[in-house]
């Protein structure tokens, strides 16, 4: 594993060029030398790491060789994607990553047997996509939102919420992104997430699906129709201070009920507009709870208005 102590990238870079000498040598039947006993390869290596330290696609394409290859032990595949997160927060080398076959490495690691490389692999997959056209229309047109999307009802909470935060940045202010999500069926994959006791999920999710639908009501109207309103609904309750489920539970119904046709009984309308009354009545004097209190106005005002 990688030195905790040491610049995050800079150990792992060098773990991945040795390593890619090593299984890459062109004369492998010799006897191995180490780098002392050979002043050649020392040169070479040190020659080798000072240029990769500057030379992103270089590195890039390292840690994409072993991540490809069979031999790689699982700290071999964390320490590369490492070196692969290190190097993509710049949007250049995001792309080049994806025009050196990067998407088809990540499509297979996102679902890789050990958690703790599936989820860096996730997180990868995230950041590379972020605010990035380029590398959201290749991810998608790779299908891999529909790998994503089936990570959501694995059992590891992690898993899911780093696919969630894939998807996140694979869909939201991306129209085409979102428009494969729906067509795969992912709003409907998002329920279980709904219904998942893991807070992070949890909110991760409903913070998801304010943002999806705050803007466009076609949006909205894909969400109700998935009955995605009466799941978020079960989770409602009247709390007397700060609750971060209560927030995001209020602000993804805030979005969802604005212009929308929720077809809600009497008896349902008048038990969510009972606790809403409580939320504002016992939140409205503290300053932590003014979003959790103007959401819940905010809801009251949609539901009296249809």
């Amino acid at each position: 594993m990688t030195d905790p102590n040491a610049p995050r990238g800079a150990l792992s870079l060098q773990n991945v060029l040795k390593y890619t000498v090593q299984h890459h040598d062109p004369n492998p039947d010799a006897a191995p030398k180490s780098e002392t006993d050979d002043p050649e390869r020392a040169q070479f290596l040190a020659n080798a790491l000072n240029a990769m330290t500057v030379d992103a696609a270089a590195a890039l394409k390292a840690a994409l060789v072993i991540l490809n290859s069979e031999e790689a032990s699982t700290d071999d595949q964390i320490e590369s994607l490492d070196v692969i997160r290190s190097h993509i927060d710049d949007i250049d080398n995001a792309i080049t990553l994806v025009k050196l076959g990067g998407t088809a490495t990540l499509l297979r690691y996102i679902t890789h047997s050990d958690n703790e490389v599936r989820e860096s692999a996730l997180n990868t997959v995230a950041e590379v996509s972020q605010n990035n056209v380029f590398c959201q229309n290749a991810l998608i047109s790779d299908k891999i939102l529909p790998a994503l999307a089936k990570n959501l009802s694995h059992s590891n909470p992690s898993t899911v919420r780093c696919s969630l935060y894939a998807i996140s940045s694979l869909i939201r202010n991306f129209q085409p992104g979102y428009e494969e999500f729906k067509r795969i069926q992912g709003i409907r994959s998002l329920i279980p997430c709904l219904k998942s006791t893991n807070l992070n999920v949890y909110v991760k999710t409903a913070f998801l699906i304010a943002s999806l639908t705050s803007i466009e009501k076609s949006v909205r109207d894909d969400f109700v129709k998935e009955d995605v309103f009466p799941v978020l609904v079960e989770n409602l309750k009247p709390v007397e201070d700060f609750d971060i489920k209560q927030e995001t539970t209020l602000f993804a119904l805030s979005s969802l009920s604005r212009e929308s046709e929720l077809k809600l009984s009497t008896e349902k309308r008048e038990e969510i507009l009972s606790k809403l009354e409580q939320i504002i009545s016992k939140n409205k004097q503290s300053e932590t709870c003014e979003d959790m209190v103007n959401y819940a106005r905010n809801i009251v005002d949609n539901l009296s208005a249809h």
